[in-house]
């Protein structure tokens, strides 16, 4: 292996590792503010 390889496949490995936590930390914030759309609807529909 040459050492350009070695390089791209050290940066494949930190991007996926940033990648993943990004998911991770974006997912929680995703899922409350479809739970908060859906609690306000249901809290507007009902006045």
């Amino acid at each position: 292996m040459e050492l350009q390889d070695i390089l791209f496949i050290i940066v494949a490995i930190i991007l996926a590792v940033i990648v993943f936590y990004l998911i991770i930390w974006l997912l929680p914030i995703v899922i409350i503010i479809i739970i908060a759309y859906i609690i306000y609807i249901f809290l507007r529909g009902s006045t």
